[in-house]
Formats: C-alpha cells, sequence, structure tokens
C-alpha cells in the first residue's frame, strides 16, 4: 500500500479541524445515554441546564488533524455499540459532528468511501464550515 495512504498527511498552516460524538434526547438522561453506550462524555448537559458552547477535541485527536481522521477515530470509539446505537436512535438523535476551519476562508474535506460504517451506523454526519475571523482575513491581506 502506498505510504501516503497510511501516513497521516500534514494539515496545512491556518488550517483547523474537530470531531465530536453528539447525542440529544428530550426523554433519555446523559447518564442513561453513557450507560447504554459504555462511554464517558467529555460533556454532558442535561435539558433545562447550562450548556456551554465550544468544539472540544473529543475524538482524542488534535486539531491538526484532518477531519476524516476525526471521523474514523470517532467510527473505531463506537465498534461493537451498534445495537446500542440502535436502541438509542429510538428517542436521541445521533450526529456525528465535524468542523473545519481556514484563516484564508478556503478548505474542505473529503470522507472516503472506506468510511461507510456511518451510514452502517445509520449516524447523520453534520460538517460544520467556520469563516475566519476579521484578524485572519488582515493578517493574509498583508
Amino acid at each position: 500500500m502506498p505510504d501516503e495512504l497510511t501516513t497521516p498527511r500534514p494539515m496545512p498552516d491556518g488550517k483547523w479541524s474537530a470531531g465530536s460524538l453528539r447525542i440529544t434526547s428530550r426523554t433519555i438522561s446523559a447518564a442513561e445515554i453513557s450507560e447504554a453506550l459504555g462511554i464517558d462524555p467529555h460533556d454532558k448537559f442535561e435539558q433545562g441546564g447550562l450548556a456551554i458552547p465550544g468544539n472540544p477535541e473529543r475524538s482524542g485527536l488534535g486539531s491538526d488533524r484532518w477531519p476524516e481522521e476525526h471521523a474514523a477515530a470517532l467510527i473505531r470509539l463506537l465498534e461493537g455499540r451498534h445495537e446500542a446505537l440502535g436502541r438509542l436512535a429510538v428517542d436521541c438523535e445521533v450526529e456525528l459532528l465535524l468542523g473545519f476551519g481556514s484563516e484564508n476562508g478556503q478548505g474542505g474535506c473529503v470522507l472516503p468511501a472506506d468510511l461507510r460504517e456511518v451510514g452502517l451506523l445509520g449516524i447523520d454526519v453534520v460538517l460544520d464550515l467556520y469563516r475566519p475571523t476579521l484578524d485572519d482575513v488582515s493578517s493574509t491581506a498583508e
């Protein structure tokens, strides 16, 4: 197999990405979701509680890794949990979140065919693209 397919390629300077798994429900508590999956979340919020927005690196990978790498790490986290996810899906929304940002406002990612496991898990993929901040734009114009 060619090295470029097995060796992670570096994320270009000025670009970042993140990945996380979001499970929400109006009827099942965060503790019940954690117990069903056997996974302790990095963050959990109960309905009516204070939720702090942000994009922590929940996939366990750094922001210098490509979105498809975050997706693959999260899929590995869910291995052997297909039945539990199926039961939760009746009362929960399950989403694989991928975020991508770039100082110059341009970029993207490829979700390769070998990530078909997302479809087999019945998980929606949400791709959030982040615009550069005014500071980013002014620094690239100089």
